[in-house]
């Protein structure tokens, strides 16, 4: 069984899967093949896949970065890439570097429209996009707000669709370029996740657009994946040649790992590094 979307200790501020556990605790539960796949960093790759040695199992390099591609956010996993390829990380330094100068840029230009954003000095540490939007939301009454919505996602939707080009991480485009240069598949991560702004389902448009833009795969067995988006996933990675992955994007011990046959994801597995 596998799972190709974990999170360790090395993703910023919300994982806390250290990898010698993650390793134990995959192993007894019957797994042979996982994959670290952070948030915009590597820093734990060699650290797991030595623990995963230590208990038998398969653990395969891989990243999750923030992008984005056709006016939408998406999270793009790069799978079987060197994790110290200057180029990965220096497509992972871009998308921290690019948020912060966007989020001071939009500290300069909020206040200038007549937005409030008082507090962000008091963070201790260099304000991202995500921290403005909060102070944004938190402090002014935004047009177009749904109901129920918390600070950061009204924020988000306010900057994404009212100031375009507000928030600006790597292209899709862009991580599939440095994934091919090195020789390991770019797989759109939870596309038919819904999450407010930061994850809008994929629909054949994205797919196609995203396929004929170099796309390897898509990521099918995902928890909140419905049966029904499960089969629609299916037949456009059928339609466009693309490779089937999954994972349960578990960060924390209390959440569960995925048991995925192999042979639903064997394209993939296939042309990974052993």
């Amino acid at each position: 069984m596998i799972d190709l979307h974990i999170h360790t200790t090395a993703t910023p501020h919300h994982s806390s899967w250290a990898p010698d556990d993650l390793a134990a605790t995959a192993s007894a539960r019957g797994l042979t093949v996982i994959a670290a796949a952070d948030h915009n960093t590597t820093a734990s790759v060699r650290a797991l896949q030595v623990a995963g040695a230590r208990h038998g199992l398969r653990v395969i390099s891989g990243v999750e970065i923030d992008s984005c591609y056709g006016g939408k956010l998406w999270h793009t996993l790069v799978y079987g890439a060197d994790p110290q390829a200057p180029e990965l990380l220096a497509l992972c330094d871009a998308v921290f570097s690019r948020n912060a100068e966007d989020a001071r840029r939009l500290m300069a230009d909020l206040p200038r429209r007549g937005f409030r954003l008082g507090g962000l000095e008091a963070l201790g540490r260099t304000p991202n996009v995500a921290d403005v939007a909060t102070a944004l939301a938190a402090q002014n009454e935004l047009p177009g707000r749904v109901g129920g919505e918390g600070d950061e996602e009204a924020g988000m939707r306010y900057l994404l669709t009212e100031l375009p080009g507000a928030y600006s991480p790597p292209g899709v485009d862009e991580v599939i370029a440095v994934a091919h240069h090195l020789g390991s598949l770019a797989v759109l991560a939870h596309p038919g996740r819904s999450k407010g702004i930061y994850a809008v389902p994929a629909d054949a448009g994205d797919i196609a657009a995203l396929a004929t833009a170099g796309l390897d795969g898509v990521e099918v067995y995902y928890p909140s994946h419905s049966p029904e988006m499960r089969a629609f996933l299916l037949g456009q990675a059928r339609l466009h040649g693309l490779l089937v992955s999954g994972g349960n994007d578990s960060h924390h011990p209390h959440q569960s790992l995925a048991a995925i046959p192999p042979d639903l994801v064997r394209g993939l597995l296939d042309r990974l590094p052993a």
